[in-house]
C-alpha cells in the first residue's frame, strides 16, 4: 500500500525528522477500520492514485479552486458521501445521488457525527439494495483483445509474403524489395567474383561440399574396401601372433657348444635340423626321420643331409626335457630323442657334423596328413627317386594332387628292411612338408580366412620348435626349399661302413658310419655349404655333372662291404634240384629291423631248410642276396627260389656255406617245387656296367 498519513492528517515524509506513527510503536493509538477506509479517499492517497493514471489530484484541483499555495492537511471526512455503504463503492447500475455542497469552512472537529437519518426504503445499511426476483439482467462482457493468429507451417498461406511484415513497429513503413535489373542488350552479364580457396581443412571441407554425387559414392566405396582390407588385415596379424604363441616351444639349441667347428665360416648360413616323429607303421628308433638343412647366406644354394636312426653315435653332456643332467653316452640316434630330448639330439648332430644348428623344428607325421587335408589338398612335385619307390603307396613322377589319406600311403615305408639308413622316408617327409607349407603361403589360401585358420590350428598342434625360431623363419625355410631349382638342393645320406651291427652284451643292430666319408661330407658343407662330388656321384650321377662335373674317379682298391660282396653271378632256367631238406642256410640280418633273422629263420624252418647261424651282416648291403660257396650252388638256388627277389653271391670266404643276407626289398619266404625252373630268382645288378640314366621325370607345372 501507499504512505498513509499519521493520526494527525500530516504525512511523515513531507515532514523532515518526524517518523511516521505504527502501531507496533509504544504510545501509538490503534485505527479503528472506518478511519481506515475514510482514509483512502483523502488528499495524500488521491495524489498517488491520480500519479499513477495521470489525472489532477484532489490537492490540485484544491489549489486551483482555492488559490492556495499550500495543500490542505489531511483529515478524515464529517460524513460519507452519499451512496457509500461504509467505506465500499456504490453498487453498480444504483441512482448516484447528489454530491453535498461544498463547504470551504473547516469541520470543528475531525471525527465524524452519528448520522441519524434512516435509510432509505429498499435498502439495507451499508448493503446494495435486493434486485428485483422477477427480472435479472446481467451485464454486456466486452470483447476481449486478441492479436492475429499466424498460420500454420507449410501451408499456402505461409509461403506467401506479405507486405508489410507482420513484425514492423506501428508508423514505421518499410521499403518494399527491389527486383535485380536486366543486363542491357548486347552485353555480358557481369562474372561473379571467384572466390579464392581457403587454406586448410576449410579448404577441403569446400572441396567435399561440392563434390558430385557420384564422386561423394565412390569416395564411400572405397573406404568400405580400405575398411574391409584393414579388418582382413588385422585379423590375420591377430591369428599370426595366436599361432605363433600357441605352438609348442622346447629349449633345444646350444649355439655356443664346444663341438662347433669354425663358428665363423657358418655366420651367414642357417641350418635347420628336422624331426619327424610318429612315422606311420612305424614304432622306436624307425619312427623317427631326421633331416638336416643348411641354407647358404645368399640364399641361392641349400644342402640337405639324412641321419640313419639306428646310426651308432657319441651323444655329449645336455639336458633332457625333465630337466635333468644327462650324461654322455653311446646310442643309437634316434634314442637320443626318444630317451633324452631335443636338446640332446641337437648336441648329437653337432657332435657328428660339426654344424651350429639354429633352428629346431619337428613335426609330428601322423598329423601332417590332417594339415593337408586343412588346405583341401596340395599340389607336390614328385621326383623319380628311389625314396619314392619305398614308400608303401608309391606316387608316380611328375606333378601329383595329394590328400591326406594319400599323404599318409605316401609317408607310410613299404616292405620291411627297404629303408635300412632311414634316408628315403627322411626324403619323403621333407618333400610333403616343403610342399605342405608352400600351399599354406599360397594366395588363395591367405585370402581364405576360414582355410587358414583350420591350417594353422593344426600346425599349432602338429610342429613344435626351439624357443628363438617364429614362423617366419618357416616361412623362410619353405620359401628357401620350394623355390630353388633341382640343382641348387643337394640331397645325400650319411656314408654308412656296416649295417646290422651287433655291439657285444646287446641284441639289438645298429648302423656304423663311415667316419672319414663323414667327416669329408660336412667339412665341404661348413665351407661352402656344398656336398663334396664323390657323394655326389655315388646319390646321383646326372647332379654331380650339373654341378661341376669334377667327381673323384673311383678307386682301384674296392670298399670292405664291396669285396665281401663280389659280382653276384646270374640266375639260370635249369630245374631245381637240391630239395630243402638237404639245405642247411645260415639268416644274417642286414636291416635296422631288430629280431628280423630270427622270424625268417622260422619261417625257412617250416619249409623245411635247416637252420644255421642266426645273426647280422656285418657290412652293408643293398638287397636280399643269398651269398654260396663254390661247391653250394645248386642249394643256394633253392634258396634263392625261396625267397623272392634275392640274388645269387659267390663267396670263396664262406667255405660251402650258404647264406641267406636280409637287405632292402625282403618280402618274405615262399614255398618251393624240385624239378620246377627257378623263375623267381633275381640276378644281381651287374656292376661292371655302366649305370644307366634312370628316366627323366615329366616336368612339374
Amino acid at each position: 500500500m501507499g504512505d498513509q498519513p499519521n493520526r494527525d492528517g500530516g504525512d511523515d515524509r513531507r515532514v523532515p525528522g518526524r517518523s511516521r506513527a505504527r502501531a507496533d510503536q509504544p504510545g501509538a493509538q490503534p485505527l479503528t477500520v472506518e478511519q481506515l477506509l475514510a482514509r483512502q479517499g483523502g488528499p495524500a492517497t488521491g495524489r498517488r492514485r491520480a500519479a499513477r493514471r495521470g489525472e489532477p489530484g484532489a490537492h490540485e484541483r484544491g489549489r486551483s479552486d482555492t488559490g492556495r499555495s499550500e495543500a490542505p492537511r489531511l483529515r478524515a471526512p464529517d460524513a460519507p458521501p452519499a451512496g457509500t455503504r461504509g467505506g465500499l463503492p456504490p453498487v453498480p447500475g444504483g441512482r448516484s445521488p447528489e454530491p453535498p455542497p461544498a463547504s470551504t469552512t473547516p469541520p470543528a472537529s475531525t471525527t465524524p457525527p452519528a448520522s441519524t437519518t434512516p435509510p432509505p426504503s429498499g435498502r439495507r445499511t451499508g448493503l446494495p439494495p435486493v434486485p428485483d426476483a422477477g427480472a435479472r439482467h446481467s451485464r454486456p462482457v466486452p470483447p476481449m483483445p486478441s492479436r492475429p493468429v499466424p498460420p500454420l507451417p507449410n501451408s499456402p498461406s505461409a509461403r506467401v509474403a506479405t507486405f508489410p511484415p507482420p513484425d514492423v513497429e506501428p508508423g514505421v513503413r518499410p521499403s518494399r524489395p527491389v527486383t535485380p535489373l536486366p543486363p542491357l542488350p548486347g552485353r555480358r552479364p557481369p562474372k561473379e567474383p571467384r572466390e579464392r580457396p581457403v587454406a586448410g581443412f576449410a579448404h577441403r571441407a569446400k572441396r567435399t561440399a561440392t563434390a558430385t554425387r557420384g564422386r561423394r559414392r565412390l569416395t564411400r566405396a572405397v573406404m568400405a574396401v580400405v575398411a574391409v582390407v584393414a579388418l582382413v588385415a588385422l585379423y590375420h596379424l591377430g591369428l599370426y601372433f595366436y599361432v605363433d604363441r600357441s605352438i609348442g616351444r622346447v629349449e633345444a639349441l646350444a649355439t655356443d657348444g664346444p663341438e662347433v667347428l669354425a663358428p665363423q665360416l657358418q655366420a651367414d648360413t642357417q641350418t635347420y635340423l628336422i624331426v619327424g616323429t610318429d612315422v606311420p607303421g612305424e614304432k622306436g628308433p624307425a619312427s623317427v626321420a631326421t633331416l638336416i638343412a643348411s641354407v647358404s647366406g645368399d640364399g641361392k644354394h641349400a644342402v640337405l643331409v639324412s641321419v640313419p636312426p639306428t646310426a651308432f653315435v657319441d651323444t655329449p653332456e645336455c639336458h633332457a626335457a625333465d630337466g635333468r643332467l644327462r650324461q654322455p653316452r653311446t646310442e643309437a640316434f634316434a634314442s637320443s630323442l626318444l630317451d633324452g630330448g631335443p636338446q640332446c639330439m641337437v648336441r648329437a648332430v653337432q657332435q657328428i657334423s660339426g654344424l651350429r644348428i639354429d633352428h629346431y623344428l619337428a613335426v609330428n607325421l601322423d598329423r601332417l596328413p590332417g594339415m593337408v587335408d586343412a588346405l583341401g589338398g596340395i599340389s607336390m612335385c614328385v621326383p623319380d627317386s628311389p625314396a619314392i619307390a619305398a614308400a608303401a603307396t608309391p606316387l608316380p613322377a611328375g606333378s601329383n594332387q595329394l590328400s591326406g589319406s594319400a599323404a599318409t600311403g605316401y609317408l607310410k615305408p613299404g616292405d620291411a628292411g627297404s629303408d635300412v639308413t632311414g634316408a628315403a622316408v627322411a626324403e619323403r617327409a621333407q618333400l610333403l612338408l616343403t610342399a605342405t607349407l608352400r600351399g599354406a603361403m599360397s594366395t588363395g589360401t591367405l585370402l581364405n580366412t576360414v582355410e587358414l585358420t583350420t591350417f594353422l590350428s593344426r600346425a599349432a598342434d602338429a610342429l613344435t620348435v626351439d624357443e628363438q625360431t617364429t614362423l617366419g623363419d618357416l616361412r623362410g625355410l619353405a620359401g628357401a626349399l620350394g623355390t630353388l631349382p633341382d640343382g641348387a638342393v643337394q640331397r645325400a645320406g650319411l656314408p654308412v661302413s656296416q649295417v646290422g651291427y651287433v655291439p657285444a652284451g646287446t641284441d639289438q643292430a645298429y648302423v656304423l658310419l663311415d667316419q672319414t666319408g663323414t667327416r669329408s661330407l660336412f667339412d665341404r658343407v661348413i665351407d661352402r655349404t656344398q656336398l663334396p662330388p664323390e657323394v655326389l656321384a655315388a646319390a646321383d650321377p646326372s647332379a654331380a655333372e650339373q654341378n661341376g662335373g669334377d667327381a673323384a674317379a673311383p678307386t682301384d682298391q674296392p670298399s670292405a662291404s664291396a669285396e665281401a660282396q663280389g659280382p653276384a653271378a646270374p640266375a639260370g632256367d635249369q630245374p631245381l634240384t637240391a630239395a630243402p631238406t638237404t639245405v642247411t642256410v645260415d639268416v644274417l640280418n642286414g636291416t635296422g629291423t631288430t629280431g628280423l633273422a630270427g622270424q625268417v629263420a622260422d619261417q625257412m624252418r617250416a619249409q623245411g631248410f635247416g637252420v644255421g647261424t642266426v645273426g647280422n651282416e656285418p657290412g652293408a648291403v643293398s638287397q636280399t642276396l643269398v651269398r654260396f660257396g663254390p661247391n653250394a650252388a645248386e642249394q643256394a638256388r633253392t634258396v634263392a627260389a625261396a625267397v623272392p627277389g634275392a640274388a645269387l653271391q659267390p663267396s670263396d670266404s664262406i667255405g660251402d656255406a650258404v647264406q641267406l643276407v636280409l637287405g632292402p626289398g625282403f618280402s618274405g619266404v615262399v614255398p618251393v617245387t624240385i624239378g620246377a625252373p627257378a623263375a623267381s630268382e633275381a640276378p644281381a645288378p651287374d656292376t661292371t656296367t655302366a649305370a644307366k640314366p634312370s628316366p627323366t621325370a615329366p616336368p612339374c607345372t
